[in-house]
């Protein structure tokens, strides 16, 4: 197959650290590559990748400090990549950011070849008020849900399949001897959770590592990350800042358990699934697709307050740490994802 991938322009593919819609594309589009498919790439010049890469801006929109709000070259991108529509079979569109809702009217000459991932809730009007009101105008695009939880609320859309987010298993080692700490590991952003998590963690009295990246162009954000930094004394929790794939596993991997009290209705959640590769349960609030992801009592602990996380932190030992590693193993590898979107493409170029 020709298949046309256009992804986010505002960070690396794949990102150095933060950046799960990224992380998810490049595995993707190097999965459709490596499985033989004639594949282009539409991203930012830095991009690292084998399929053929198009470039309309030379860096991560992100790095050179272009606010989120900013359209002019998310247009150029998406409008550059849609005049080239006929010299592929399937065109896949990864919807993360608002200025990319725009594509959903520019695609109506061709939506019979495009299918668009949502990498963010159905509904979410605390930031993009009206995001269901233009869904449901262009309800009959082809749509994949990340989970089944984010097409909550959403029947009259046409979701062809939900296709889970995968983890490269081989970045991840499983480790069954952890050090003496838990982990909260993301984007300092108040639907993250990180301040519930280091209430939790000092209501249980554990060591906890912050593990958060700092966005200073979203002025809530930032603000947030001013706030909880208040509540980080150095010693029981420590901050460390964003980290790398390779300081990530070997993080996940020596935690005791990641917390993950979520306050929105995450669409996915790759943080759990990739804690959970290297043997590390999760105890997460019971939001969004956390329950397609962790088998409460098994490998990890789905929760609804602060005092119940505190509670389950000394129950942690209860979980079985082949067993988490076995769940992803088992449905959330990047080569199931990458064989469930060629089923996709399939399906869609033979109508």
């Amino acid at each position: 197959m020709k298949i046309l991938q256009i992804g986010p322009l505002w960070e690396n593919i794949p990102p150095p650290r933060y950046g799960g819609t990224e992380r998810i594309v490049h595995y993707l589009t190097e999965g459709l590559v490596k499985n033989g498919h004639d594949v282009t790439l539409y991203a930012c010049g830095t991009t690292e990748t084998k399929a053929k890469l198009v470039s309309v801006y030379p860096r991560p929109l992100f790095r050179d400090g272009i606010p989120w709000w900013n359209v002019m070259y998310p247009l150029l991108h998406i409008t550059d990549a849609f005049e080239h529509e006929k010299d592929f079979d399937i065109i896949h569109m990864h919807l993360n950011q608002g200025s990319d809702f725009m594509a959903l009217p520019l695609c109506q000459t061709f939506k019979h070849k495009i299918v668009f991932t949502l990498h963010f809730p159905y509904e979410f009007n605390k930031t993009w008020r009206g995001n269901t009101e233009v869904f449901n105008k262009y309800n009959d695009i082809n749509y994949i849900s990340i989970s089944n939880s984010q097409r909550q609320g959403s029947n009259n859309i046409n979701w062809v399949d939900t296709i889970y987010n995968g983890v490269d298993i081989n970045l991840y080692t499983f480790n069954p001897v952890p050090k003496d700490y838990f982990l909260w590991l993301g984007k300092f952003n108040p639907d993250k959770g990180t301040r519930e998590a280091v209430f939790a963690a000092k209501k249980a009295g554990v060591k906890l590592i912050v593990a958060g990246a700092v966005d200073k162009l979203e002025g809530e954000d930032y603000q947030y990350y001013l706030d909880t930094k208040k509540y980080i004394d150095g010693k029981s929790i420590q901050l460390i800042g964003e980290v790398s794939d390779k300081e990530k596993n070997k993080l996940y991997g020596n935690a005791i358990g990641l917390l993950n009290p979520i306050q929105w209705n995450e669409p996915f959640g790759l943080v759990m699934a990739e804690a959970m590769a290297t043997g590390t349960p999760v105890i997460s609030f019971k939001k969004g697709a956390a329950p397609e992801i962790i088998e409460d009592n098994k490998n990890g602990f789905l929760v609804n307050t602060i005092d119940e996380m505190a509670n389950r932190i000394h129950e942690i030992q209860k979980i079985n740490r082949r067993d988490c590693r076995r769940r992803i193993e088992d449905h959330f590898t990047v080569e199931k994802m990458v064989q469930g979107y060629e089923k996709i493409y399939t399906k869609i170029i033979a109508k």
